[in-house]
């Protein structure tokens, strides 16, 4: 256990934790907002899950999501920029000899990419059950904090003896 204090940071396990917390944090993030509450909602506005709100959900998710481009940017470019560059330049001469993989990715995430933009089955479905998910919150009541002081009206209104 001393050694393994003492050994030297290594920047290939730094990377690969924080790759690994990244994704897991937008994996849980990405859920949460998609099960969440519209923001148009009444409901959103006090709604909290494992104690974050909506709108910090959201911040965790946009700033997970923007660690997980930079480690991986930095895992590619900087940690694995040999093997990376290696990889990269044989499997483009092999990809032109054998385009299949490359041509069936791209088309796959065209699919995915106009499927969902004109709500296509079965990315409608996907999005249709996030929805009504998300309106479940809706008609749940809001417990909003009790306040000692009354409004102005209701001050005047105690203070006024009654006829």
């Amino acid at each position: 256990m001393a050694d393994a204090l003492h050994k030297s940071f290594t920047w290939r396990v730094f990377i690969s934790f924080g790759l690994f917390i990244a994704f897991l944090m937008i994996l849980v993030s990405g859920v949460i907002l998609y099960i969440g509450p519209s923001s148009r909602a009444p409901a959103a506005a006090a709604w909290r899950m494992i104690g974050l709100t909506k709108g910090e959900w959201q911040n965790q998710h946009i700033i997970f999501g923007f660690a997980f481009s930079l480690l991986s940017l930095f895992h590619l470019l900087v940690i694995n920029w040999k093997a990376f560059f290696s990889y990269v330049k044989s499997k483009a001469v092999a990809g032109i000899k054998s385009p299949g993989e490359l041509v069936f990715i791209l088309a796959l995430s065209l699919f995915f990419g106009i499927g969902t933009y004109y709500k296509i089955e079965p990315f409608s479905a996907i999005l249709e059950f996030g929805k009504t998910i998300a309106k479940s919150w809706e008609g749940k009541p809001v417990n909003k904090p009790q306040s000692n002081q009354g409004s102005a009206g209701e001050m005047n209104n105690r203070s006024k003896p009654a006829e």
